[in-house]
This record gives C-alpha cells, structure tokens and sequence, in this order.
C-alpha cells in the first residue's frame, strides 16, 4: 500500500506539470471510484497539489478539491505529449498503453495532458469535495507523523491510553497520520523495540524513541522517492529505492544489519510483521501481545 513517501513523492512529481492547468472534464470509467460531483472541479484551475496523511490533494481556484485515495492497488500516472511519470502501487500499467483495464477514471487537462486513476481491486478511490467538505474528511487524521504537531507529550499521551500492540497503534490514522506497514517495521527496529509491546507499556523514553525512528524511517522515505516492492521497481519516473534499503520489512530469514541475527516474520493484526529477536526482544510477559 502506498504510505506517506510514495504519495508525497506523487505530489512533488505531478505538481509541477499540473498547476495554473484547467481540468476540463473528468472521465468517469468505474462509478464506484468517483465520489461527489465532478462538476465541482471542471472548467476549474489547478492552484496546489499536496499530500495530506496518505492522501493526494488537488486544489482549484474555485475554491473545492479532488481527494485521492490510492488505498491498495491505486495508481495516478500523469501523462502529456512529451511524457509519463507519477506512482503508487507497482505494476504493469506503469509502461502499458492508457487507459488500460485497471483505470478507473481519467483527469483531462488544458494542455492536452491528462491524469489516469488507476486501481486494480477498485478500493481506491477520487472524491470531490467543496471546501467546508474538505475540512470535514481531514478531520478524521491525526497530524501526520512528521508535523510538529506531533509531540513526544502528545505522542506518549496517545500510547498510554491504549493497549494495543505498539506496531498497530503507530499504524493508527488517528494517532498519527502517514505511518504504513512497511515504515511501521522498519522504525521499531530503529529503535529497538519489538512490534508486539503494548503501547501503554513504553516508558517515556522509548516512546520518544519510537517517535524519532517514525519521523527518520518517514523522511528517509521521502528522500529515497518511497519504495517499490514489486518487478516494476527499476523504472525510471516512477519507482523509488527505500526498499533497497529496509531495515527489517521484507528481510525474513536474512541477517539483521546491526547483530546478524536472523530476521523473523510473524503476523500481527493480520499484517505481515519482521523483526530482529536479538535487537527487539520480547519481554515474554503481559506486557507484550499474546498473537506471539
């Protein structure tokens, strides 16, 4: 799933090629992946692109917005005469002919440039939204990770309310916003925790270590153009590298990078879990999960 890199990492490719641009018609291909009336944005002009959580913003100088959920599979993929770029989850569309079978709608724009939603299992999706709108879907995030919102004050207060394990609740959209499976496993071996503590069993100082792991797995992240798991990860305009990179996602049955200890793998909330059992002990007690 594409977390907070990899969207950010769309906003900064799209946005240049996007701004001052009128859209003028969206076509819709899939009924379930539009949402709100697109009338709202056409004949309208592109002001901002950003990324807001996991979400992809487009704003218009009339005032209302396009949201963009990438979810599972979704894909957005600019295109004009001269080029292709954009991202999301890896796949063939990437490089095949537009609009392909996965593509759920398409974003036409002056200049005779385009933007095509792309999404495999259609859980992604578009929205239109006005501005009182927009305020209301953002409220239901937290802060993103790397807001200076987020403080160790605030971020403690959030564990100790809950005692769910420590990987699920950084996952938490309305704890912190952006933090996906992949940076979740990477930051609590940064910072030498196991994935299955309890949240409310942290002490203040390892809370405030997982607090700046997220914030440097993010960032780094960001850096690195996000990550590209799949076969489609060397194309160039699309894929990023952080996944050359992982501390622990991904690396079952290879050697830890700090001890040489062999990586694990165990699921926790149903997601894919990877840990080091030297550098992330498990503490064998109430204090951490019984799904171990």
């Amino acid at each position: 799933m594409p977390e907070l890199p990899e969207v950010e990492t769309i906003a900064r490719r799209i946005a240049p090629h996007l701004l001052t641009k009128k859209l003028q018609k969206i076509v819709v291909l899939h009924q379930k992946c539009v949402r709100g009336s697109t009338t709202l944005v056409e004949s309208a002009c592109v002001t901002k692109v950003l990324r807001r959580a996991k979400l992809l913003l487009i704003h218009f100088d009339n005032g209302n917005s396009l949201l963009i959920h990438l979810k599972m599979t979704g894909q957005v993929l600019y295109q004009d005469e001269k080029m292709r770029l954009g991202g999301g989850h890896p796949t063939a569309d990437w490089i095949a002919d537009l609009p392909s079978k996965h593509t759920r709608a398409i974003l036409e724009f002056s200049g005779n440039s385009r933007v095509f939603f792309n999404d495999m299992r259609l859980f992604g999706w578009i929205k239109v939204v006005s501005k009182l709108q927009l305020q209301q879907e953002l409220k239901v995030f937290a802060p993103d990770v790397i807001s200076p919102e987020i403080s160790s004050e605030y971020f403690f207060g959030k564990l100790q309310q809950t005692r769910r394990p420590i990987k699920i609740v950084v996952m938490d959209q309305s704890v912190a916003a952006g933090v996906g499976n992949i940076y979740a496993n990477d930051a609590l071996h940064l910072s030498k925790l196991h994935p299955a503590r309890l949240a409310n069993s942290l002490s203040r100082p390892e809370s405030d270590a997982v607090l700046v792991a997220l914030q440097e797995v993010i960032y780094l992240g960001i850096a690195h153009q996000g990550a590209t798991i799949h076969s489609f990860r060397h194309i160039d305009g699309f894929a990023g590298t952080y996944q050359d990179i992982t501390r622990v996602y991904g690396r079952d049955g290879k050697l830890c990078q700090t001890c040489r200890t062999k990586i694990k793998k165990i699921k926790l909330g149903g997601r894919g879990t990877y840990f080091c059992p030297t550098c992330q002990p498990s503490s064998k007690s109430r204090d951490t999960a019984l799904e171990l």
